[in-house]
């Protein structure tokens, strides 16, 4: 097994008594049971992952755990996000059931963002909530998904509309896991980084626009780098408001016209990192029409998305099925859709007075490819 090659960094979630580090670093898979044994995980672990993960991560954390004398229970499901849903995790109890797994045990989320998610709805509700350690495999799910609580199902008529908050114990993020990534996934992730620099940090959109191609070929300092930087201001944002009833709803800028591209495609045309990346552009041009934003500011923004390859087919997309998903959307203040819209780069508000005229011209333009 190799050693840590890099030397590893901790960000605190501050939550009182719920309160938990991220553990951000490379190389790190050596010390994992160590940190497992310090976070007073008990013997008895889940592990729940997808084939892919398993087919290139599985085995060394196992070879880790058993080394440390836990004693897993394997879960392995079909990859993708129509695994995101109730039945999944019913078979997932069943499972834990007949295995007798106790009360005592923790689930170790093993993946990416649908696994986060699904393990983690799973570990909120068996036998009414047990432990979960996220180890989060694509880069979404380490700068953004894996960090925060946010755990759930999709339903046939909106996405994440079942679940729960429920914190991890800690969330191990190791860069080594990014470099089998396959190049979509890895341009999904770049949707929630760009994000963060959008609604927060106009330094790490800077960064993101020098070192672009260097994250796309994988460059380890690179990825460290907004590894740290994203994973830093989620952390903060969650520390202030746990829920979403106030700052933390700004972490959801490009979701609202996102989570409609990705419904009106069955999840199947879009993933959820390039849904979110066309959102942006979209509402941040919604934004410029509302003269919140300016040109320049909206010309910038707007060069850095389109350096992003987005390589899906939209043809078989329809305006009025993208709207009519948007107005299923659980962010939905008093019937009235909410965005997230930029008024620079690192500074969003809140709108939920945006006429439908422009979120169709929105939608419109995305569709065109403009």
């Amino acid at each position: 097994m190799k050693a840590d090659i890099m030397p590893k960094k901790r960000i605190n979630v501050e939550l009182g008594e719920r309160s938990y580090p991220i553990i951000t670093g490379s190389g790190m898979a050596s010390s994992f049971a160590a940190a497992c044994r310090r976070y007073r995980i008990s013997d008895t672990v889940v592990i729940i992952t997808d084939r892919n993960v398993a087919r290139l991560h599985l085995k060394p954390l196992l070879n880790v755990l058993r080394g440390g004398k836990f004693k897993p229970l394997v879960i392995v499901i079909p990859a993708g996000e129509e695994q995101k849903k109730l039945e999944s995790a019913d078979r997932i109890y069943t499972l834990m059931l007949k295995k007798k797994i106790p009360r005592s045990a923790a689930v170790i989320a093993l993946g990416g963002g649908v696994i986060g998610d699904l393990a983690g709805f799973i570990a909120a509700t068996y036998q009414r909530g047990i432990k979960l350690v996220q180890v989060p495999t694509t880069l979404l799910a380490q700068v953004d998904s894996s960090i925060g609580g946010k755990v759930g199902v999709n339903h046939i008529l909106g996405k994440n509309m079942i679940g729960a908050f429920h914190q991890p114990v800690f969330v191990w993020m190791d860069a080594e896991y990014l470099k089998t990534l396959p190049k979509r996934e890895m341009i999904c992730g770049l949707g929630e980084v760009i994000k963060y620099g959008a609604i927060w940090d106009p330094g790490l959109f800077a960064y993101i626009e020098r070192n672009l191609e260097k994250i796309l070929k994988y460059d380890t300092g690179a990825l460290r780098h907004i590894q740290f930087a994203c994973a830093a201001i989620k952390a903060g944002i969650v520390s202030m408001d746990e829920r979403e009833s106030g700052i933390r709803a700004i972490l959801n800028f490009g979701h609202t016209i996102g989570h409609g591209l990705e419904s009106a495609g069955d999840y199947k045309i879009l993933k959820h990192g390039e849904a979110v990346i066309l959102g942006m552009a979209g509402e941040a041009s919604i934004a410029k029409k509302m003269k919140m934003l300016d040109a320049n500011s909206f010309e910038k923004f707007l060069s850095l998305i389109r350096r992003i390859p987005i390589r899906a087919d939209l043809k078989s997309l329809k305006p009025g099925d993208i709207t009519s998903a948007m107005g299923r959307d659980k962010k939905r203040v008093d019937k009235k859709l909410r965005f997230i819209l930029p008024v620079k780069i690192g500074k969003v508000k809140i709108a939920d007075n945006v006429q439908k005229k422009l979120i169709q011209q929105a939608v419109k333009e995305i569709l065109k490819g403009n």
